[in-house]
């Protein structure tokens, strides 16, 4: 995708555009990865190992867009600075569609923070630990 952007501001001769496209893309090495059949979340960050070795790294899903005046990624590293281990962003569900998702059973920690002390995968609403 950089690349696209880069060749468009190179055809447009946007010279300022073609500079922050080689900036940003000098910041980060991405990656993806595709299952030739879906088997979970889990086993795609599995199929990817060959890329994390014993690095830090974040998972982004296409189709999860947060809207944040601080972005989420950004508020996460921040999280994972402070404390280290895995973070999770996890947003509330209605009671009613806990069965569609994971489900954590949050420990306040403090504003805003959870630690997750466990997870439920796709529980009956009347069996899920939180929303």
């Amino acid at each position: 995708m950089q690349e696209r952007y880069a060749v468009r501001a190179r055809q447009q001769g946007n010279r300022e555009l073609l500079g922050l496209v080689r900036e940003i893309s000098e910041l980060v090495d991405i990656h993806y990865v595709r299952q030739k059949e879906p088997r979970g979340l889990g086993h795609a960050v599995w199929y990817a190992r060959k890329f994390i070795g014993d690095e830090p790294f974040a998972v982004l899903l296409g189709d999860d867009v947060i809207e944040s005046r601080v972005p989420c990624l950004k508020q996460m590293l921040e999280v994972y600075e402070r404390y280290g281990g895995s973070v999770p962003g996890v947003q509330e569900v209605k009671v009613e569609d806990t069965g569609k998702y994971g489900i954590v059973r949050p420990e306040y920690v403090g504003p805003g923070l959870y630690r997750v002390q466990d997870l439920v995968e796709k529980p009956r609403s009347e069996e899920a630990p939180s929303t």
